[in-house]
């Protein structure tokens, strides 16, 4: 008689750390996709900092960035017109002295490791994560029309957190679109937690801090993803 189905054990997948030795260096960027207009009003940027503390204690050099606090037009789709109007530098930026996106390209592109927080909005990711990934679009291009593979040898991972059981959905989105930008995911990609049906948000930040499953995620993101990076450092050299 097959055992009773009881859900996800605690503990079981532990990823081990790296030796700091291994790890100091690495470069590590933090993208708050959240549209909270203050900083530490959002339970995906907290998560995402906590993140980014634990990769200091591995010696990572760490760099965080808010869409909100950036002025970033949306995408004009010159793709649709033209695949080979979809440049690098992107058209915004070269037609807007304003925007800003160039600080997310160039902070993307100097990165090993880019981890991504996202609140759940309607079953998707948030309006400024998709501003994000259609501006981004003018990279991945590069290589699809244009043959110049910008993106190698970096690692991608996701931070998602919400009152809808969407997390999937947006997982799946955005691990796809990552892909296909060039960035490998590692074997713990994504840490998130989806709250109660009765959407009291005011008690979420206490449940999130001692679900012992989402922080374990946190964890694993942490370790898992700084061993691929190491992996995919060592490979070049």
């Amino acid at each position: 008689m097959p055992a009773p189905i009881v859900g996800r054990k605690f503990g079981v997948g532990d990823i081990a750390q790296l030796d700091p030795e291994k790890t100091r260096g690495i470069k590590v960027l933090g993208i708050s996709g959240s549209s909270r207009q203050q900083p530490g009003m959002s339970k995906s940027e907290r998560l995402l900092l906590r993140a980014l503390d634990r990769y200091k204690t591995q010696e990572c050099d760490t760099t965080f960035l808010r869409l909100k606090d950036l002025k970033i037009y949306d995408c004009e789709g010159n793709y649709s017109e033209n695949p080979a109007y979809c440049t690098y530098p992107c058209q915004s930026s070269l037609k807007y002295v304003d925007d800003e996106m160039q600080k997310v390209y160039d902070a993307v592109l100097g990165t090993d490791i880019l981890i991504l927080a996202t609140p759940i909005r309607w079953n998707n990711h948030s309006a400024l994560v998709q501003k994000f990934v259609e501006r981004m679009n003018s990279i991945e291009n590069q290589f699809s029309w244009f043959g110049n593979r910008m993106i190698k040898n970096k690692v991608v991972g996701l931070i998602i957190i919400g009152h809808v059981d969407g997390m999937q959905h947006v997982a799946g989105n955005l691990l796809n679109f990552f892909a296909w930008l060039g960035f490998q995911s590692p074997e713990v990609s994504i840490a998130s937690w989806v709250g109660e049906n009765d959407e009291d948000t005011t008690k979420d930040w206490e449940q999130i801090q001692y679900n012992r499953y989402t922080q374990e995620d946190l964890e694993n993101l942490v370790s898992s993803s700084l061993q691929l990076a190491y992996t995919l450092k060592s490979r070049k050299h």
